[in-house]
């Protein structure tokens, strides 16, 4: 309905596919089932069009949105910001990722504060953001990225293709218009690793009302 920054400081975007955000519905690849089990009314549907507006005009006037890993691309798609997620069309056999515990390095700013320079974050998706140097309408800020030799990517679990995370922004927070924006390429509060990544998540609804 709108005007939701009378109402709300923050809201946050779960780790979902773009296309549940937009629809409501999961992505269907050409010959996949095409089975979705129906919801009630009430939590049925996605943002369409008239939601998506409403998202913008909050951050506009002040709101601060934050998004957690899936929930990214759907901002990149909708808001006009420096960032892209160079692995968004990834092929299987190029990058793997079934959930494992990866190494960033974090970089002063008040979403990280109290966390050390380097951090364990559980990451199960294939994001890894590009960004580029904004005009004078926005501040732009990498939060925590991944390191520069492959290698030292992998802490605990598996993976396939880590040289595509090499160098590449694993979180990212900028202005946009009066408010803000914070994508974070990960699962903050998943599980277990909740103790060590739950900061970028707490950080980012307490900076959503700093000065």
């Amino acid at each position: 309905a709108g005007k939701m920054k009378d109402s709300f400081d923050v809201l946050v975007l779960p780790d979902v596919e773009r296309e549940i955000i937009e629809k409501g519905k999961p992505k269907v690849e050409e010959g996949a089932m095409k089975y979705f089990a129906e919801l009630p009314a009430d939590y049925a549907g996605g943002l369409e069009k008239e939601g998506a507006k409403a998202l913008k005009e909050f951050v506009e006037a002040g709101g601060t949105l934050v998004a957690l890993a899936g929930s990214c691309d759907w901002i990149l798609e909708e808001f006009n910001v420096p960032v892209r997620n160079t692995l968004a069309k990834v092929k299987a056999e190029d990058f793997g990722l079934p959930g494992s515990i990866l190494r960033v390095q974090v970089s002063p700013h008040p979403v990280t504060y109290g966390l050390p320079e380097q951090a364990a974050v559980f990451a199960d998706s294939p994001i890894a953001f590009q960004t580029a140097v904004p005009g004078a309408e926005m501040e732009r800020w990498v939060l925590a990225s991944y390191p520069t030799d492959p290698r030292d990517i992998l802490l605990s679990g598996w993976i396939r293709g880590e040289d595509r995370l090499a160098r590449r922004a694993a979180a990212v927070a900028m202005t946009y218009g009066k408010g803000r924006l914070v994508l974070l390429g990960f699962r903050a509060q998943h599980r277990a690793q909740t103790h060590g990544t739950y900061p970028f998540l707490f950080n980012a609804l307490y900076w959503s009302v700093a000065k």
